[in-house]
């Protein structure tokens, strides 16, 4: 029995060092949407104000 209660053992810890790894990956991915979809929401509509500002600047003369 000490044998099959070690192997149970182990696999808590290891489902558990898991779950924490899971956690802060879960954590980056969140942060990475959150940033970027408001700009990927906004950018559509000032569209062309990044191209006018584009084109006023490659203008010569």
């Amino acid at each position: 029995m000490d044998a099959q209660q070690d192997v149970s053992q182990n696999i808590s810890a290891a489902i558990a060092a898991n779950q924490r790894a899971v956690t802060t990956d879960s954590l980056k991915m969140s942060a990475v949407i959150i940033t970027t979809v408001p700009i990927l929401c906004i950018y559509p509509f000032a569209q062309k104000y990044f191209a006018k500002g584009t084109l006023v600047g490659a203008i010569k003369g």
